[in-house]
């Protein structure tokens, strides 16, 4: 959550250094600002749901890059390990969690290279130059994985953070510079200076205003009651989305809505999706916040279906599991699956999470 604050906070002060701006692009750019501040927690939640596959897919490509290059180095979901030494992809990664530091940052060179040229780049170019450094977020943080692996920085030592901020300075920050320089000279347009009146002020936060209004009935919006959730305890419905092959199990209905199944050495949650926009309370986050490391997260086959499936350590202790999506019709571990599918009037769906002593 560091992170996501310093964004936030670095946003802010960016909107109080374009507010003293003394040309026309104070205006333009307050509302811009504005509406990326009011978007940021939408942005953390897209974070939340897609930041996972994202750190597999990573994993993966780097495993593959080094591997073309005649490295022994193997891939085991968000592990790398070369040389029998363990490297993990994590979500408190720093270099992940720098992209919103990053937008800031490129906006920031955008700002300053229009106010050095007193020139105006259009929406359109804008948008362009945010999606591209995002691009180059991405592309540094695979950059950064296979350095950190070839000199096995382990987290926690002085060289992998300074891997990782000399990766970002180098392959993100840097390049959007001189991206921002380039837009402004090739394709920005000269504007007027103006002076700095409470007016002037008034009339640049008047798009703020209404975003913010628009942000607060999305909000009212997204805290609409949901529909009751069936007891599935009661209802035995569970045994529809699990059958029946984890025999006889204890079921408890807990406070929250989440149906806990239970035999010794099996432990079993299933967790109802009330709506399409809802986060999915991923067991990533639930056992973590349990005291457990999760580790050795992948893509595996679970009785015929996708489903992730990882490690869990603590004080010496490993237990193994797996998650995935149901509503007993469509079985998937993808968001964008089980979400597009509600949208389109598909319901019952169920995060349903298998953890067990034993590895089958």
């Amino acid at each position: 959550m560091l992170y996501a604050d310093l964004t936030t906070l670095l946003t802010i002060a960016l909107l109080l250094y374009v507010a003293f701006l003394r040309n026309a692009g104070r205006n333009r750019w307050i509302s811009r600002l504005l509406a990326l501040l009011l978007l940021s927690p939408g942005l953390r939640y897209v974070s939340a749901l897609f930041m996972f596959p994202i750190r597999l897919q990573l994993s993966e490509w780097a495993g593959y890059l080094m591997q073309l290059a005649g490295l022994n180095v193997r891939t085991e979901g968000n592990i790398l390990i070369k040389d029998n030494v363990e490297m993990a992809v994590d979500p408190a990664c720093m270099g992940l969690q720098l992209t919103g530091v990053s937008l800031i940052v490129a906006f920031f060179a955008l700002i300053w290279q229009e106010q050095e040229t007193r020139k105006a780049v259009s929406l359109q170019w804008v948008v362009v130059y945010g999606i591209t450094a995002f691009g180059l977020t991405i592309f540094c943080n695979l950059l950064r994985i296979i350095v950190l692996v070839l000199f096995e920085a382990m987290p926690g030592t002085w060289l992998h953070e300074g891997i990782g901020l000399l990766c970002v300075a180098l392959y993100a920050w840097l390049p959007c510079w001189g991206l921002a320089r380039w837009l402004v000279y090739e394709t920005g347009q000269p504007e007027k200076s103006i002076h700095l009146t409470p007016a002037g002020v008034i009339k640049s936060v008047s798009w703020g205003v209404g975003l913010l209004v628009a942000g607060f009935g999305l909000m009212t919006f997204t805290a609409l009651p949901a529909e009751p959730v069936t007891d599935l305890c009661q209802s035995k419905k569970y045994t529809a989305l699990i059958g029946n092959k984890y025999g006889d199990l204890t079921c408890q209905t807990l406070t929250n809505g989440f149906v806990k199944l239970s035999k010794p050495g099996l432990l079993l949650y299933v967790k109802p999706q009330l709506d399409w926009f809802s986060a999915d309370h991923s067991p990533m986050v639930c056992w973590q916040g349990s005291g457990y490391d999760l580790r050795r997260v992948r893509e595996a086959m679970v009785d015929g279906h996708p489903a992730y499936a990882g490690e869990l350590h603590k004080k010496g202790q490993v237990l193994y599991t797996a998650w995935w999506f149901s509503n007993g019709i469509t079985t998937t571990i993808s968001q964008l699956t089980m979400r597009s599918r509600m949208l389109r009037s598909e319901t019952g769906f169920v995060l349903i999470n298998v953890t067990t002593d034993m590895l089958n």
